[in-house]
């Protein structure tokens, strides 16, 4: 294979940028040649990243196939990916395996856990004031589906702003997928509590997706939530 050739850097940016094409069964064999590659040169902050990068991977087959062992596979990759930052002291990693594990305790429905990992994400975390919001909005979901919904909601907000407050600091890649991502989970928590903002809030999600052709992970979640609500 021409594959094995290529560095190990090369694969893992080649699964990323598979899986951002929705190309997800063809992700997991360049993560994983990565991950390969890693361990053989003993880059334990390399390897921590990959196994977070092939946690994505097995989340979003989970959620298109529904195949629990897809989910198992998912959280092995992010506790695993915690050991390893654990064991080598990468204290700069800590923030990010915390947030896989509470995306984990999300797919499991163990919403209070998820709450648990997404506070010690927030209190790790030092990097952009925007992906301090991708946090935020995340620990704000998981309050609201744990039966604390103003909080929730308020939660869900001040990560809305601290996102849009960071966009100079970020990618417009990453910031489109961050307040996109934001708003459809908005939309879908509230379509039932309060469904005049829900339907201002989808709007506003599917107004960024159609901006950016880059999204096509969340074209397909934006076509889901709008069969879901039964919106054409």
């Amino acid at each position: 294979m021409r594959e094995l050739k290529y560095s190990a850097s090369r694969l893992h940016r080649l699964g990323g940028e598979l899986r951002e094409k929705d190309k997800l069964e063809e992700s997991l064999v360049y993560e994983t040649l990565a991950l390969e590659k890693y361990i053989s040169v003993k880059d334990s902050e390399a390897v921590c990243d990959t196994l977070q990068a092939r946690f994505l991977t097995w989340k979003h087959l989970f959620l298109t196939n529904k195949d629990r062992i897809c989910l198992t596979l998912a959280k092995k990759d992010a506790q695993a990916s915690l050991v390893v930052a654990k064991n080598f002291n990468l204290k700069n990693l800590y923030s990010k395996c915390y947030f896989r594990l509470g995306e984990v305790y999300m797919l499991e429905n163990n919403y209070k856990k998820a709450v648990g990992y997404y506070s010690k994400a927030l209190k790790f975390y030092k990097g952009t004031l925007s992906e301090k919001g991708d946090i935020r909005y995340h620990l704000g979901e998981a309050l609201y589906r744990a039966n604390k919904k103003k909080k929730g909601n308020e939660t869900m907000l001040e990560g809305l702003v601290e996102i849009e407050g960071g966009r100079k600091k970020v990618s417009s890649f990453l910031f489109n997928v961050w307040r996109s991502g934001c708003y459809g989970r908005l939309a879908e928590l509230l379509w039932k509590d309060n469904p005049v903002d829900a339907k201002r809030y989808l709007k506003l999600a599917e107004e960024i997706i159609k901006s950016d052709p880059r999204l096509i992970i969340r074209k397909r979640q934006l076509k889901e939530l709008k069969k879901n609500f039964k919106v054409q």
